[in-house]
């Protein structure tokens, strides 16, 4: 008696913990189709973080899934929830171990400078490889704490003499300089308010 009676109030525990796993799957899938857009079109860096690549977050609501389906599901429904996903987080590790790395230039900041005049914005620098050709990327943070945006100023591929960066500074708080291999300079203005820059740059 007293088995069963432990066994029944499992049950409802075990269906409330099942949908709050639910609930995360479903909340995490939706971030994951429109948390890069979101992170695109508002520039914060907090979003940007999270959602420069899809498949963390891909992975972690497949999880979810499969830990809502054990709890909830029966038979061959739970069955076929949990092949399916088995088979969607292994199709993602492998994808993050074979492919990503050729696909992804893996970046790496390089350099960071700070805005003249006291401006609460700094420079980064990253670098990266598309298979033998080096990869630039220029991005612009504005502010700090939650509400600091990121900015892509641009992207050089290294694979053309005026695809090299080889510079990058301030002409004042509101203004970046980019110099090229080839020596061309480029100006590239930024929103006073929010660093969005004027343009994106894109050598490649």
């Amino acid at each position: 008696m007293t088995i069963t009676a432990d066994i029944r109030t499992d049950r409802p525990r075990h269906r409330t913990l099942g949908r709050v796993l639910l609930a995360g799957g479903v909340a995490t899938g939706v971030a994951c189709l429109v948390g890069p857009r979101l992170a695109e079109s508002t520039g914060l860096l907090v979003l940007t973080g999270a959602f420069e690549y899809r498949w963390p977050s891909f992975l972690v609501a497949v999880v979810l899934f499969g830990g809502a389906a054990r709890l909830l599901a029966r038979g061959a429904v739970r069955r076929r929830v949990l092949a399916v996903c088995a088979v969607a987080a292994v199709a993602v590790v492998w994808f993050r171990m074979v492919l990503f790395p050729m696909l992804s230039a893996d970046w790496e900041e390089t350099g960071r400078t700070a805005a003249p005049d006291g401006a609460d914005r700094y420079v980064v620098v990253e670098e990266g490889s598309a298979m033998i050709d080096p990869l630039w990327r220029v991005s612009v943070v504005d502010g700090a704490g939650l509400t600091a945006r990121h900015w892509t100023v641009g992207t050089f591929n290294g694979d053309a003499a005026d695809g090299v960066l080889a510079k990058v500074g301030w002409s004042g708080p509101d203004t970046l300089v980019l110099t090229t291999g080839e020596g061309e300079v480029t100006t590239v203005r930024l929103d006073p308010s929010t660093g969005k820059p004027e343009r994106e740059l894109s050598v490649l």
